[in-house]
């Protein structure tokens, strides 16, 4: 049987005091307690190993030095390299940061963010998109309201449906660019993998794609937008269809929502003979560390991720000590042209 680990009454009883003098002492109170009495509770609480309450202290006290990262898929590289930024700064400033994997389902980010307003989190921070859904998006602002109220700060790292302070990717100046890139190489018929529909980033990356064949003069296609999920199997699938295309209907280039995708799109067209890039040339959209080590190397929109993560933490952290903060912050993208395309 494991050692029962000693309450703040054994250590009040080991020190001969009240319950409340003992509190008072190792909760670091202001209340008067005599030097005498704050020596035996620090020897009994050091001779009985007490360790206090966190989360007990933290629920009187309205603070809990813990930060929530609301994020799509935990298994998604996009996702673990802005957590990690936002990990470096908590870890640096004393707070706690624990993930929140909603697998982009509403009703599971709803439950985790109830969990988070009984356990007091000081911050959240949801690292994707807003969800599009109306019956979700009433239950959302009410708790979100509740979290502010109690002074909790909110910060999202890409648009939102709701108005909350947030830094975000100018997802649709990224996709806009890469098309535009892919028409100046040549293309004319450019497919696009799209993410999600009930994501505010997947339809702005494919209003990006559509405005920038729209300003060249090319025609819009519906048979070319192929969906999605954010990826590697919703990549593979388009891939499948890609493959389906008469000769002669065939795009020459394909641009995927986000390198997930692109990846499958890879995967599954090389799978099946293609020569990438001298058969269709490829791109995506984040440009995870995996985006530079694929065969070939994948060209794509590039998102500094890890550094995104800890200005969201920064900004979310100002919160927290009442500083002035910019509102909406845009962070601009750039391309990384390498193997794929041509």
């Amino acid at each position: 049987m494991g050692k029962q680990t000693a309450s703040i009454v054994d250590v009040a009883k080991r020190a001969g005091v009240s319950v409340a003098s003992a509190s008072r002492v190792l909760s670091g109170s202001s209340y008067p307690v005599s030097d005498e009495t704050r020596q035996k509770v620090l020897e009994a609480a050091q001779a009985l190993d007490y360790a206090p309450n966190t989360l007990a202290r933290s629920l009187r006290a309205q603070r809990s030095n813990l930060i929530a990262v609301i994020v799509g898929d935990n298994a998604d590289p996009y996702f673990a390299e802005i957590t990690r930024g936002v990990e470096e700064v908590a870890n640096e400033r004393g707070y706690l940061t624990i993930v929140c994997n909603t697998d982009r389902q509403s009703d599971r980010e709803l439950h985790y963010l109830r969990m988070l307003q009984d356990y007091r989190a000081d911050g959240v921070i949801f690292a994707g998109s807003g969800l599009n859904e109306p019956e979700y998006l009433e239950q959302f602002e009410k708790i979100i309201e509740t979290m502010q109220a109690r002074g909790a700060a909110i910060v999202a790292l890409a648009q939102h449906t709701l108005q909350l302070p947030t830094i975000q990717v100018d997802n649709f100046g990224g996709a806009r660019a890469m098309t535009r890139h892919l028409i100046e190489q040549g293309h004319r018929r450019i497919a696009f993998v799209s993410g999600p529909t009930n994501l505010l980033v997947a339809t702005a990356r494919l209003q990006g794609y559509t405005a920038a064949l729209v300003e060249a003069g090319l025609c819009v296609d519906s048979d070319l937008i192929l969906p999605g999920n954010f990826n590697r199997e919703g990549g593979e699938q388009a891939a499948h269809k890609l493959a389906q295309f008469a000769a002669e209907q065939r795009p020459s280039a394909v641009f995927a929502a986000n390198d997930e995708t692109a990846f499958g799109v890879l995967s599954g067209l090389s799978s099946q003979g293609w020569r990438i890039p001298a058969d269709i040339s490829i791109c995506g959209f984040g440009d995870l560390p995996m985006a530079s080590v694929v065969y070939p190397p994948l060209t794509t929109v590039h998102i500094g991720l890890r550094e995104l993560g800890r200005s969201g933490a920064h900004k979310l952290l100002a919160q927290l000590q009442r500083e002035e903060i910019e509102a909406n912050e845009i962070i601009p993208t750039s391309l990384s042209i390498r193997c794929t395309t041509s």
